[in-house]
């Protein structure tokens, strides 16, 4: 699954890392230039197949569409610096197990409704429905389970962790920082119509066709409207990647994630930009043994991750650099010598498998969902096949089906959102969110993420790469391969966009006109 992909990073707000008792650190809203024309993007998925919720899991898919339609507590910037969105500025307690924010003041929702305290905690008092799978770090057994969270006046929430959360700004950017109106509170239903959310951009449904084309109009009087230059905002769904390529050339659409095989023929035509992107792995869900016993081993996790030829895999991939580190080269948790220590070995991975009582193997199936690539999965299939491990690829036939895949499947592959943020990463998804959803526990993960939250957070590379380690030792994650992010666009009418930095997705306030 792209994460929704968006934990963000670093935690400095307003270029200051906040630590305990510091002063509330605030940022005043964007400004830019009066709204022109038009602007029309393509996307390669639905960005909301089923709801306006941006807290379901089907929400979050397509941040930049999202951006257009909720704010959020928090937001990153494209170096990492996690700034203040609907707060104004925020303060941690001593121990790091208390946050205070500061509420904006003057924000309106679709519905009427205005932003104040008792609305986020009204949001927030949401956490432990199972469909809202933004909020799954927050939840009772969740990595950052909140204990509490209180209104302290109308422009002063107060959230109380059940253990120190130095991420706790990055965990509420994006994602599962978005608030909705009170009608949406009151009823939930309201969200498969149409968002409610207090963005500069209104969904025009009259223009817009569910699954094809959704048209966001401007609204002026929105408290972060200058921040946005077009007037209109159009996003067309198109999955095939050629086809995007080819409506960007054409001038259909000026902006598009484009395939990197694709990269070059949009260069040539238009203009291309590149990003660090994705890491792809394989997220082990079953680490108890519940639905195959053997991925309850360690050693078995381990022999599994050293069977894999990444080398060969990467190669399949225009730009992509096999890895076995989680957090990618360019990020303060990245170590290289985890590259050495996975190495493919396939006789060392045969000699593990026999130490953990498998000396003949073992058989599972794999319930394929969203963006898995069955060409790496061919591969990998083969790679474990000679170590005696077969493993039977099942695409999901249903969207119940996919969602029921992580308790029903012993991993997953997909390509996954670190950036600079691997601490959001690790608390939101690997241990907090759909990715450990038999609450799993780890003492060498949980005593190096502990380090982390207690300190600095993102910023200290040394905790970071102990977390990361000890996430790839144990097997919690075995990474193949990380792959850059290609966007094509039209330079005679447009900036190059700009990403935040944990997301694939462009910030919808840095798509702008040309000059």
């Amino acid at each position: 699954m792209r994460s929704a992909t968006n934990r963000v990073g670093a935690l400095l707000s307003a270029g200051a890392l906040l630590g305990a008792g510091t002063l509330l650190v605030t940022a005043p809203a964007g400004t830019a230039s009066a709204a022109s024309s038009s602007v029309s993007i393509a996307v390669d998925n639905d960005p909301a197949p089923f709801t306006y919720d941006p807290l379901s899991l089907a929400g979050g898919g397509v941040v930049t569409f999202w951006q257009g339609l909720y704010n959020s507590l928090f937001t990153t910037t494209s170096t990492g610096a996690v700034v203040p969105q609907l707060a104004t500025g925020y303060k941690f307690n001593s121990t790091k197990t208390k946050l205070t924010i500061k509420l904006r003041s003057g924000v309106k929702f679709s519905d009427g409704s205005t932003l104040n305290a008792a609305l986020v905690e009204a949001n927030l008092s949401r956490r432990s429905q199972p469909m809202l799978g933004a909020y799954g770090a927050f939840a009772p057994g969740g990595a950052a389970a909140i204990k509490s969270v209180t209104a302290a006046n109308p422009t002063t929430v107060v959230i109380t962790f059940a253990q120190p959360t130095a991420s706790a700004p990055s965990l509420l950017a994006e994602n599962a920082g978005w608030i909705v109106g009170m009608n949406a509170i009151k009823n939930p239903a309201v969200l498969t119509m149409g968002p409610d959310g207090s963005g500069a951009y209104s969904l025009n449904t009259g223009a817009s066709v569910k699954g094809s084309s959704y048209v966001l109009t401007k609204k002026p009087s929105s408290w972060d409207a200058k921040a946005f230059p077009w007037s209109t905002v159009t996003f067309n769904v198109i999955a095939d990647p050629q086809a995007r390529a080819n409506a960007v050339v054409s001038g259909q659409d000026q902006l598009a994630e484009i395939d990197p095989l694709t990269a070059t023929f949009v260069k040539h035509q238009t203009g291309e930009t590149r990003f660090p992107g994705e890491v792809y792995g394989f997220a082990v869900f079953d680490k108890d043994g519940t639905v195959s016993k053997p991925f309850s081993s360690v050693t078995v996790r381990q022999a599994l991750s050293m069977a894999i030829n990444r080398t060969a895999l990467a190669a399949i991939h225009t730009g992509a650099n096999a890895t076995a580190s989680l957090f990618p080269s360019g990020t303060k948790g990245y170590d290289a010598a985890l590259d050495k220590k996975y190495a493919y070995n396939p006789a060392a991975a045969k000699q593990l498998l026999a130490q953990a009582g498998y000396p003949n193997g073992f058989s599972f199936t794999l319930v394929t969902v969203g963006l898995a690539s069955s060409t790496d999965l061919q591969a990998v299939q083969a790679n474990w096949q000679s170590i005696g491990v077969n493993m039977t690829i099942s695409p999901a036939t249903s969207f119940a089906e996919g969602l029921q895949a992580q308790s029903t499947t012993p991993l997953g592959y997909n390509p996954f959102v670190i950036g600079q943020d691997p601490l959001g990463f690790v608390t939101g998804f690997l241990l907090g969110g759909t990715l450990n959803l038999q609450h799993a526990t780890d003492p060498k993960i949980g005593s190096a993420l502990a380090v982390a939250e207690a300190g600095s957070g993102n910023n200290d590379t040394k905790a970071l790469v102990k977390l990361n380690d000890a996430i790839v030792n144990e097997g919690w994650f075995i990474p193949t391969y990380a792959q850059s992010i290609y966007y094509g666009y039209n330079s005679k009418t447009l900036r190059a966009p700009e990403l935040p930095a944990d997301s694939i997705y462009p910030t919808l306030s840095s798509i702008r006109p040309a000059g």
